[in-house]
């Protein structure tokens, strides 16, 4: 007789399905799981890569950023899946903080605006704070009812907005320019309205766009995690066209680590000169 025949048969199946587990979890993700993820929508990768971040390890989010970001040939897809985890458990968090965990209480976002500012000077790993019209921005973003009262729905937009913004200003190149005064390279959390506004000059009745080579910088408020653009940086410069441009700026450009990340963008032929946003 066998020592298997020994193995009461009931046993021996919860045996094999125990194998199979760990050969599941080995990769959990498999190729039509990653090449679903690439062909979906943003709204189908939200919901997708939430459940993923909560059920999932950092190591198996890792290699299923590596996979997607392979088959897709987007390295932006990888930023987004790799901070998810962090980002879901931090928004719980800091909501609860808010508000008191209690489901049915609707905080006012000027109560809540110190626990999201210290929120996000602790992911940017920056002493530099948000202004009252940056609480403006994440209230519009948030879309807030008209008293600024904010559900749990109106925080998870701000917060999935904010986190990757705060996110990419924990790099050591962003960060010297985010915490730069003189010049502020980066003013705020101004909206796509504000940066073309400020490259127009007034002067009584008349109005005209500043010189060609003019820029300010942003964040795209209409990009929310896990689009591939959201936290990234874009400039709104004066073409030499004397129209007015939007222009997504590359963050992982090779010559970051050989030199200052302002002087980079002044390599650009179509940026000359840092606009001002009056706040």
């Amino acid at each position: 007789m066998t020592s298997e025949n020994l193995i009461p048969s009931g046993m021996m199946e919860d045996l094999a399905s125990d194998s199979e587990n760990v050969d599941a979890r080995v990769n959990p993700f498999s190729d039509e799981i990653v090449f679903k993820y690439c062909l979906d929508g943003t709204k189908e990768r939200f919901f997708s890569l939430k459940e993923k971040a909560i059920y999932s390890t950092e190591k198996e989010l890792a290699d299923f950023a590596d996979q997607v970001s392979l088959y897709s040939g987007c390295s932006h897809h990888r930023y987004q899946i790799s901070i998810a985890k962090q980002l879901i458990q931090e928004g719980s968090d800091s909501w609860n903080t808010i508000s008191g965990k209690d489901l049915n209480h609707a905080p006012l976002l000027v109560d809540a605006f110190p626990e999201i500012e210290r929120r996000f000077q602790k992911i940017s790993h920056s002493s530099r704070g948000l202004s009252w019209q940056d609480m403006d921005v994440l209230r519009r973003i948030a879309g807030c009812d008209e008293n600024g009262a904010m559900n749990r729905e109106n925080f998870d937009r701000l917060w999935f907005w904010m986190y990757p913004v705060a996110f990419t200003l924990s790099k050591e190149h962003m960060k010297v320019l985010w915490e730069s005064l003189q010049p502020r390279w980066i003013q705020g959390l101004i909206t796509r309205e504000e940066a073309q506004n400020a490259l127009f000059v007034r002067e009584g009745q008349r109005e005209e766009v500043q010189k060609p080579g003019t820029f300010v910088l942003r964040f795209p408020t209409s990009r929310s995690w896990p689009h591939p653009d959201a936290g990234s940086l874009v400039v709104t410069y004066v073409g030499a066209d004397s129209n007015i441009h939007n222009k997504l700026i590359s963050l992982h450009d090779q010559r970051i680590n050989s030199k200052p990340f302002s002087e980079l963008l002044l390599e650009e032929p179509e940026l000359l000169r840092l606009g001002s946003v009056g706040r």
